[in-house]
């Protein structure tokens, strides 16, 4: 998924800003509708001090004072001139005493107003009037408009200040936990790791990097002792190999065998063969790990790979096995070691020849794309089946039972690879045969 590559600091800068967008949309409409409530509620407060107000006034002038202004003699209304406010007294009959608070319309001069209306009635020497005193809303719904539009602006703006000071922030306190992550990953070779301490004053960091130079100490020490003991044991077994391959040629040399003694005599020779040529791939892997090989010759790739149609011959013959080798006219040079070189595209092409049946076709291609040597070593072989893929560069993995397979071609390779810092990747299917891409590094 998209959101297993976003990296943390950017994935705790989007849940704060979700969680404020969401803080946002809800303010928008809880505000405003708050605002509302309050403003009707001291509305209504004023409402009820108009109506007391007006009990005062009649009490202490009488009713008819009122009444008799009225062009019926029967009820009093009074309009300010923007028709905000309204009051109006006038006789009923309903004798039922209530005080109440609602919306009503007023149609004043052919407009229709809407007010929040108190509503009361009152007996005064034994007649019953109806007071009803009103404000217009349209103050309110205009305010609530404009309250509405400054939330909105206002929490966008804090939005985007948290945001940005959010990000920075973070930033800021993540970047001791970003250097740990980049000098593990500039780190090719436990001996090369920065244990330098990265200044944090967070105390879960610092935890962090204490375990991380301890875990790399004791990866450095196995990988020493390891590298130390193949080396060494490789190099002890090389005298018993050369002092037993030279008893057996003597013993051939100064003894009457019989034929069925010598055939055994020379498999085991071809055995001792194996085993050396395996302890050297050993002891050349232990030098590899060690940075023995500097990488500073000027390699001509397309000498080089010339070469190759030399060296294996003997074997296209043997094998009836069609070899074609595709190098540009101009020469493409790069930097490394030639040495590993040779033994990386040696042993491809090695490979390519034993899993390629008798009258196939091998192929070396040179050619630059996007000013990046590109080297390809194709075969119509037996080929490899998906699922192995991933596992053929591991030490000893062995998926097809042959006499020359010790496990250690390919991952040879693959050390080389990466110690020259080239890519390589294996294109495979079973009976179609395998396709090595290495991108070279100039």
């Amino acid at each position: 998924m998209f959101t297993d590559r976003i990296k943390l600091k950017n994935k705790i800068s989007i849940i704060s800003a979700l969680s404020k967008a969401l803080i946002i949309a809800i303010s928008v409409f809880i505000i405003p509708w708050l605002v509302n409530q309050m403003s009707i509620k001291d509305l209504d407060n004023q409402l009820i001090v108009s109506l007391d107000k007006t009990y005062g006034l009649v009490e202490q002038y009488g009713v008819e004072e009122f009444i008799k202004q009225g062009s019926d003699k029967q009820a009093f209304g009074s309009y300010n001139i923007l028709k905000e406010e309204y009051i109006s007294i006038e006789k009923v009959t309903d004798t039922t005493l209530f005080e109440e608070i609602d919306y009503s319309e007023r149609a004043i001069e052919g407009e229709t107003f809407e007010y929040r209306m108190i509503s009361a009635t009152f007996e005064s020497k034994g007649s019953f009037y109806l007071i009803e005193i009103g404000k217009s809303i349209n103050s309110i719904i205009a305010f609530q408009k404009l309250i509405k539009k400054f939330t909105f602006y206002f929490l966008l703006v804090l939005l985007a200040v948290t945001i940005l000071f959010e990000l920075l922030t973070t930033q800021y306190l993540l970047r001791p936990f970003g250097r740990i992550i980049e000098r593990l990953k500039a780190s090719d070779h436990p001996k090369n790791f920065d244990y330098t301490p990265v200044k944090t004053s967070t105390s879960d960091f610092k935890d962090l990097e204490e375990n991380i130079h301890g875990l790399m100490r004791k990866i450095e020490h196995a990988f020493n002792e390891e590298r130390d003991y193949i080396s060494n044991i490789s190099h002890e077994l090389l005298t018993p190999i050369s002092i037993i391959r030279t008893k057996l040629d003597n013993f051939i040399n100064t003894t009457q065998l019989t034929d069925d003694e010598t055939v055994k005599i020379i498999e085991s020779k071809v055995t001792l063969g194996r085993l050396t040529k395996m302890v050297r791939t050993l002891l050349l892997l232990s030098r590899i790990d060690n940075e023995e090989y500097l990488l500073a010759d000027q390699v001509n790739l397309n000498e080089l790979l010339g070469s190759l149609a030399t060296d294996f011959q003997e074997h296209f013959e043997q094998k009836n096995q069609e070899f074609e080798l595709r190098i540009p006219d101009e020469p493409i040079y790069i930097q490394g070691n030639r040495e590993l070189l040779h033994i990386l595209f040696f042993n491809l092409v090695n490979n390519a020849i034993k899993y390629t049946p008798d009258g196939g076709r091998i192929m070396v291609q040179l050619f630059s794309e996007s000013d990046t040597p590109v080297v390809e070593i194709v075969d119509n072989g037996i080929g490899i089946p998906e699922e192995n893929l991933p596992n053929i560069f591991t030490r000893f993995k062995k998926f097809q039972e042959s006499g020359n397979n010790f496990g250690l071609g390919l991952a040879l390779v693959k050390k080389i690879v990466d110690y020259l810092h080239f890519n390589i990747k294996v294109f495979s299917k079973p009976r179609e045969g395998t396709r090595f891409v290495i991108r070279c590094k100039l």
